[in-house]
């Protein structure tokens, strides 16, 4: 912790980690912090009126008044615990690409949980946050990633249990990211509400052995540890070039690919060439006519972390 002043008040930073969700198999079940953050600084004003600046990613989607996610969340957090949400100066530094699948929506619900916390001196512990911006968020598998760090297995309920593991340091997680936006609502709205016996043994087969393996540290099998039948096929007809993306042959150092939540970024894990894998599948969204940026990213194993 290091303490701070400015204009007579405290100024608390908080910085809170992308994640990535699914690797695949793991359907609604699994997320990956990254290492692309939003960042928070806040402080406590005298006087209204509060105050939100905004710099980074999509800044033309997010607006600057009481309707912004992160705004909200706090005012929804103050009022949930019967406090009054001070007047505030918040600046928001961010580096995650807005509703492209890489876990936007949860960092902004725990920053926004934090900086309330901060604000109104709520007391709030890390089971408590993950529960608030959990049940905001609508899931845990991306909060609870943002959270903790690495990789976490997460049952959601009215207990929220969770598992964390760390994720090799030395794999890369490759980021494709389309101009193309695949809506989580209409992602879910594709998927069927039931599914052969057969798909879920399928699918929970290889949740196991990605989830061991991982956390052993071992890249062989993760290929076909990744396959998925539960979400990727249905939402393969909303995003263009997913199928072939998810078929394309092994090249030296992949290890696996997946659709990154619910789209539209696309994931792969490397554990060399990382680059020559980017390139490969931004060409394959290149010739559906969509343009893409590629991150190179490694795990984030440390979680959110706040300072006041």
């Amino acid at each position: 912790m290091s303490s701070e002043t400015l204009s007579g008040n405290r100024l608390a930073r908080i910085r809170v980690p992308a994640s990535t969700s699914n690797l695949g198999a793991a359907f609604d079940a699994v997320g990956l912090a990254l290492q692309l953050y939003l960042r928070l600084s806040v402080r406590r004003l005298d006087t209204e009126p509060s105050r939100l600046e905004y710099v980074g990613e999509d800044d033309h989607l997010i607006p600057t008044d009481e309707s912004n996610l992160i705004w909200r969340v706090m005012a929804q957090v103050a009022e949930e615990h019967k406090a009054e949400l001070p007047p505030f100066a918040l600046r928001v530094e961010n580096e995650i690409p807005i509703t492209k699948g890489l876990g936007s929506s949860a960092s902004a619900c725990l920053g926004g949980t934090a900086a309330a916390d901060f604000l109104c001196s709520l007391g709030l512990q890390p089971e408590d946050m993950l529960r608030t911006a959990a049940a905001l968020e609508g899931h845990p598998d991306n909060v609870a990633p943002a959270l903790y760090g690495g990789l976490v297995a997460s049952i959601s309920g009215e207990r929220i249990l969770c598992s964390r593991s760390l994720f090799p340091a030395e794999w890369t997680v490759v980021a494709v990211t389309p101009a193309f936006e695949l809506e989580t609502r209409r992602a879910r709205s594709v998927l069927p509400h039931e599914i052969p016996h057969a798909d879920a043994v399928f699918n929970v087969q290889r949740a196991a052995f990605l989830m061991s393996q991982i956390v052993l540290g071992r890249s062989d099998g993760l290929r076909e540890a990744m396959a998925d039948r539960l979400h990727q096929p249905y939402r393969s007809e909303l995003l263009p070039g997913l199928r072939e993306i998810l078929e394309m042959e092994d090249c030296p150092g992949l290890l696996g690919v997946a659709l990154s939540g619910a789209g539209s970024t696309v994931i792969a894990l490397a554990e060399a060439n990382a680059a020559a894998i980017g390139a490969a599948i931004r060409r394959i969204f290149a010739r559906h006519d969509l343009p893409s940026q590629v991150r190179l990213l490694k795990a984030d194993n440390e979680g959110m972390v706040f300072e006041a």
